[in-house]
């Protein structure tokens, strides 16, 4: 899978963390372990991921696992790059969207495209006998 976004996903809880236990693992579970959890709170979870999807398709395929009681409300929003916060690196949210960023620029997969296309041109001429 080539990852072309970062997505910050939100979700805010009825109850404690300690309470919603099952619910939270399967969110993780659904998430996989591309996703970076940060600003965690006692009602609130928060996750960085790297992906291809876009956060309408996102929502979209963890909807079965969010739309349940103990969640309150959830957002997912595609990130921009460049973070800045009060402590500077030292913020959670600030390093997981840096190193997101940072992994997606020097990807090999960026490169997958230029490379399909190399080949492509390299094709021997008489090899369609």
């Amino acid at each position: 899978m080539a990852y072309k976004h970062v997505l910050l996903l939100q979700v805010f809880l009825r109850f404690e963390i300690e309470h919603c236990d099952r619910e939270v693992k399967a969110l993780r579970r659904a998430l996989g372990p591309s996703a970076k959890p940060c600003m965690h709170e006692k009602r609130h979870l928060a996750f960085i991921l790297k992906t291809g999807e876009r956060p309408q398709e996102l929502v979209d395929r963890l909807r079965p696992v969010l739309d349940v009681d103990n969640f309150a409300d959830f957002t997912a929003v595609a990130v921009l790059g460049d973070p800045a916060g009060k402590h500077g690196g030292l913020n959670s949210l600030v390093t997981h969207i840096n190193v997101a960023f940072a992994t997606l620029n020097t990807s090999p997969t960026k490169y997958l495209e230029e490379s399909q296309v190399l080949v492509k041109q390299y094709l021997r001429k008489d090899a369609s006998r």
